[in-house]
């Protein structure tokens, strides 16, 4: 696709003047004058279009990173090459949406329906005075001679449809696809490495073995059957801790599939617990004591540690996409040999937009979190 930009730079809109060109679309929709909204090459950077009817809304080539679309309707909407890197399009309506070369890496898109969009690589070339751009998933096509398809790595895609959608050369890496549809799509060449897909027809997938390296599938009937024991040495590390030491035994669950339990973490008291390469996708750790807790290398992406005590916990190397830390407590424990134990998140791909609104003492580098650029 060609287009003209002219001499004039993408314009940068308002919210207050976004509010105005979504009021006008939602009066065009119900028939009551208006105009349909054409915000083409537009920069919406971090504005709020949640909630809102924009059925058939034009955003081609616009940039909306970090917008939040949460719960609007995008019914046969126009994203043609858009970037839509860390939205918020969760509970959105993207029903046979154009979304054709744009990027999705980092977004959320927890149930939302995709039923029949078109997801297919695409390109954009931009003609202006500095010569030809090329925007959206282009930008690979320009070294390597060949596009590429959709970017949806390390996105929230939970319950997503993406039924008869065109995925070809889609990008699933490290996705959370739990319960997701993807009955009559088109896969050629998508990867889903390392990608969550409980709940997933594989079958429907027809992707070969190597696209689906390292995925964390449903849970095993040896893993179902391990529960009591499970729950065994929880009740005891509890009880050893309450007790300073007079009943229980600490645990160690290292290597354990806790998905099973899903509700037997919530509140507990754990300190100490030794939980190294965990898969624990989904878990709910809320309001849980886990001081000095052994996360190293586990599996924690999409997990709940609202208000936890993580003081001195270490999730070296862990993977952490989408875990919630509202209020979680992330500062140095005060150890009885009079030294301070920080937590440690060295090698994890945990990003500091996750850590906003925690409890934090020592500032993200220190505790080995990778801080990103604002330019």
């Amino acid at each position: 696709m060609l287009s003209q930009s002219g001499n004039k730079r993408n314009p940068t809109l308002t919210q207050a003047e976004l509010n105005g060109v979504m009021a006008s679309h939602e009066r065009y929709v119900l028939g009551r004058g208006g105009l349909r909204a054409q915000l083409g090459h537009k920069v919406l950077d971090g504005l709020n279009l949640a909630n809102r009817n924009l059925m058939e809304a034009d955003f081609a080539g616009a940039s909306l990173v970090g917008a939040n679309l949460f719960g609007s309707n995008l019914e046969r909407a126009s994203f043609y090459c858009a970037d839509l890197r860390d939205c918020n399009l969760r509970v959105a309506n993207l029903t046979r949406a154009d979304l054709r070369g744009a990027s999705f890496s980092g977004a959320q898109l927890g149930r939302a329906n995709l039923d029949n969009a078109d997801l297919r690589s695409a390109t954009m070339m931009l003609v202006g005075p500095d010569g030809v751009n090329i925007v959206g998933d282009g930008k690979a096509a320009t070294r390597t001679g060949t596009s590429v398809g959709v970017d949806f790595s390390n996105c929230s895609l939970k319950y997503a449809s993406f039924g008869n959608a065109k995925l070809d050369g889609a990008n699933f890496t490290g996705a959370l696809l739990q319960g997701a549809n993807f009955k009559g799509a088109k896969l050629t060449n998508a990867s889903f490495r390392g990608a969550v897909l409980t709940g997933v027809a594989l079958k429907d997938l027809a992707v070969p073995p190597e696209a689906l390296e390292g995925c964390v599938k449903d849970v095993s009937a040896e893993a179902v059957a391990k529960f009591d024991a499970l729950k065994a040495k929880i009740d005891g590390h509890q009880a050893w801790l309450s007790s300073g030491g007079a009943n229980g035994n600490p645990a160690n669950i290292d290597g354990e599939d806790l998905r099973p339990a899903q509700n037997l973490f919530v509140g507990r008291s754990l300190a100490g617990l030794s939980a190294r390469g965990v898969v624990a996708i989904g878990i709910d750790f809320s309001g849980s004591s886990l001081q000095a807790i052994k996360f190293d290398g586990a599996a924690l992406r999409d997990c709940n540690f609202t208000q936890a005590d993580l003081r001195g916990a270490s999730l070296r190397s862990a993977k952490l996409a989408h875990a919630n830390f509202d209020k979680a407590d992330l500062g140095s424990l005060h150890m009885a040999n009079g030294a301070d134990l920080h937590p440690d998140f060295a090698g994890s791909d945990v990003v500091q937009e996750q850590l906003r609104n925690s409890h934090l003492v020592d500032a993200l580098s220190a505790l080995g979190v990778t801080v990103s650029s604002t330019a």
